[in-house]
Parts: C-alpha cells; structure tokens; sequence
C-alpha cells in the first residue's frame, strides 16, 4: 500500500548502518544503497549523511522518519478498516522472525492450535525495526501480533507481555580453532584469562546476577559489553579468541561456532513476547498455548 523503499528507509535509520539494514533485509548492502539513492532523488532532499561510522539522519531525513511511520500506520489502519466494512473477520496472526527470533516452538503449537480453531490463520512479515536494539515495541500488535525468543526481564519489562514456555541455560561459543573448542563442558574457573562477549549490564536479571559473579569471583576473567547479538557479534567471536556468552537455543543461527555447556546455575525465560493489548484472535492462542505447555521440548 505504500513504496517499499520507505520499508528500507526505516530499518537504515533504525540500525544506522547500509550493511545492517540489509543483514535484517536480506539482500545484498548495495541494494541498500540503491534504494536509498533512489528514494533521496524522488524527494529532492538527502536523508542520511554518510560517514565512515556508519549514517544517521539529516535534520530533513528526521521530519521524514517521523512522517513515514505515520505513513505506515494510516496505511495499516486503513486496511484493518477496509477489511471490518468488508465483513472479513481478523482471525489472523502475524509472526514476527528475524536472526535472533526465530520460530523454533511456534510451527508446532501453530499446527495444533489450528486443529483446535481452524477459523485461525498465520501470516510472517518482516520487521521493521531491530527488536533488541533500543527498540520500544511500538509495532508489537499492529505490524506483527507475536514473537518467539529469549525475553529481557529488565529492558523489556512493562514494555511487552510474555509467556513463558522453558527456560534456555547460559552457555558459551567459541571458534573452531579456539583451545577450549574440544572441551566438553566449562567452569568458569577454566575461562580465566579469557575474553567474555555478553549483553551490557542491567538487559537481564539473570545475565547480570551472572556478571556479578564473574566480577567478583573471578576477577581474570574480562568481560567485553555487547549492545547488540548480530552477525557482526558472531563474527567477532570467530575471529577472534572471544568467548561468547550465549545459549543452547542459538546454537542455529552460529553455526560456525562451537556452543559448550557451561557448569551455572543461570538460566534465561524463553517463550512468547506479545503486546500488552493482545487482539482477540492472541488470546485464543494464547490460551491454547497455556494447554500444551507440559508438551513441548525443554
């Protein structure tokens, strides 16, 4: 209902970077750039300055920003309008996915919650922010209703709703040619003189119940803060002889790198993030969901 490129627009200024726009996109980093070209040219105005940093918005690109969110959301509403004075009942639920939320519980309890209420259908779009980089939650419910992953329980808190399906263990990864890479399990005593790559402080309560142990405990150990879990972190573990603090569930989206358990008591909520005014259509769901919890893998 609008131009894409304004879909490309929003995720450059969202992550500030051509090549993490078109990570969180899917195609290639001039792509990007093309579009964003494109777009600049059609408005008559530059959007982005470009340094070699990164780029951020122009005093013109910011207005812009803020008028096609508005865009997007008319557009939206629109639709939902058109389809209620159609009489086309909203029975569907959108899923959002991305690298660090991916469906891996959900195609299961999508079937079977299909069973139960066949009137429910699902839809996957794509983002159009990175979820866990400042990101307010602001579409959770209009452009997507659902996602499946790991929850902050202090950066996101009040911000979103959760329900909790298991709980995923604090693990590490390394690269392949790494000397702890052949070593079956981990002590945190075994990773003295090593560098951790783990979320900044006050994301997670678990996470920093961790941090405060290896600072206090195990003061050899030093800890490199991460804004963000992405390619470009992954990438960093495995070019360098970083330990990454990571978990079994994400074993699939690093596969170039090596998960070993670590011995810890530390353990992340992992589940369903849904807005805090659920449709209808979720809470059904939901609901179905709440019923096939003792079902599902640990």
């Amino acid at each position: 209902m609008y131009n894409p490129q304004l879909d490309t627009f929003l995720k450059v200024a969202d992550s500030g970077s051509f090549l993490k726009a078109a990570e969180q996109l899917y195609i290639s980093s001039p792509a990007v750039i093309q579009q964003i070209n494109l777009l600049e040219a059609r408005c008559g105005v530059t959007l982005f300055e470009r340094t070699h940093r990164g780029v951020k918005l122009t005093p013109a690109g910011r207005i812009f920003y803020q008028d096609v969110k508005a865009v997007i959301r008319l557009c939206e509403d629109s639709l939902s309008r058109v389809k209620a004075a159609a009489g086309i009942s909203n029975n569907t639920i959108r899923i959002g996915t991305s690298l660090l939320f991916k469906c891996r519980l959900l195609p299961k309890l999508c079937a079977e919650a299909g069973k139960r209420l066949p009137e429910l259908s699902f839809e996957l779009p794509p983002l159009e922010g990175p979820i866990t980089k400042g990101n307010d939650f602001s579409d959770l419910g209009k452009s997507y209703d659902l996602l499946e992953g790991i929850y902050c329980t202090i950066s996101w808190k009040g911000l979103c709703s959760f329900l909790e399906l298991s709980r995923t263990p604090v693990c590490c990864a390394v690269s392949p040619g790494h000397r702890l890479a052949k070593a079956k399990k981990l002590t945190l005593q075994e990773l003295g003189g090593e560098c951790l790559v783990m979320p900044v402080a006050n994301v997670s309560e678990e996470l920093d119940a961790f941090r405060r142990e290896i600072t206090e405990k195990h003061p050899a150990i030093q800890i490199i803060d991460s804004h963000y879990y992405g390619l470009d972190t992954f990438t960093l573990c495995e070019l360098n002889p970083y330990v990454l603090i990571t978990q079994p569930v994400y074993s699939d989206i690093h596969p170039s790198l090596v998960t070993i358990p670590l011995e810890n008591d530390y353990t992340l909520p992992y589940g369903i993030i849904y807005s805090n005014n659920p449709a209808p259509a979720v809470k059904k769901f939901l609901e179905i969901v709440q019923d096939l919890k003792e079902s599902l893998p640990v």
